[in-house]
């Protein structure tokens, strides 16, 4: 899993030569909503649960409980983002540079995730008595077929990510809120269904993460579609000067535009 946020990384740097800053600042912003989001998981979100569950039927609960987990995801990271992108230089940025961004976001991301499961196959590895306390589900989890598939996963949910921000980006710079509400909603139905799925797949076990790595997939497959549907209209906003050595990637932008057209024609 780390493997996808770096080379990800790597691989955009070194195409577009993007500042290093904007996958800083992306990795900044991804650590500020899921701060966020683990102070209301150790504060409010249990006692939330806990008093819906005392009143309500289970399938309210996970359809209330779905709802929360999701705008509060859509709102967070997709909020945040859009205001740090709307009041700072930022909001310049053309489709490289939102895409750097994105990148910088969901590779943290995808770094962080894949080093606390480097370090739970290490402690497993170390201690093995700690394989006693697992259950047989949970321990086909650190089986080598198993492995693909959180690879598999972070690498669609890196698209989402990265489609997410651009289309923040893409709101600020057109001055059109409809494209954050689509981000929002996006990261909405990502992380939205997570309750309904953790109650009714578990009973599969390991075949549990089928239908939620299709689903995410799914996903990830129309993030790429639209990242592809965006740089096209980033082509028709004006190219704002960017500092330094990013103005330079927006000048090919536009000229890489301008031939498209001479072609066109």
């Amino acid at each position: 899993m780390m493997a996808v946020g770096a080379v990800a990384m790597a691989f955009w740097y070194l195409k577009y030569r993007t500042g290093i800053q904007y996958f800083l600042i992306g990795g900044f912003l991804w650590a500020i909503a899921i701060g966020i989001k683990l102070a209301m998981d150790v504060t409010i979100t249990q006692p939330i649960q806990a008093a819906l569950g005392a009143s309500l039927p289970v399938v309210a609960v996970l359809i209330i409980m779905s709802l929360y987990v999701g705008l509060r995801t859509g709102f967070l990271e997709s909020g945040i983002t859009y205001l740090v992108v709307r009041y700072s230089s930022l909001s310049r940025s053309g489709y490289i540079e939102a895409v750097a961004l994105g990148i910088g976001f969901g590779g943290t991301e995808a770094i962080v995730l894949g080093f606390l499961s480097f370090e739970n196959v290490l402690s497993l590895v170390l201690v093995p008595d700690l394989q006693a306390a697992l259950t047989p589900a949970v321990l086909e989890q650190f089986s080598v077929a198993f492995i693909p598939v959180p690879i598999i996963e972070r690498f669609f949910t890196l698209f989402i990510h990265v489609f997410a921000v651009v289309l923040v980006v893409y709101s600020v710079r057109s001055r059109e809120l409809l494209w954050l509400w689509l981000s929002i909603l996006l990261k909405t139905i990502t992380d939205g269904p997570l309750p309904l799925f953790n109650y009714y797949m578990r009973p599969l076990g390991v075949l549990a993460f089928i239908p939620i790595e299709i689903y995410v997939a799914t996903l990830g497959i129309i993030s790429i579609a639209g990242l592809f549907w965006l740089k096209k209209r980033f082509s028709g906003l004006p190219v704002l000067q960017m500092p330094a050595k990013n103005a330079k990637n927006n000048k090919n932008e536009k000229n890489t535009n301008k031939t498209k057209e001479t072609k066109n024609g």
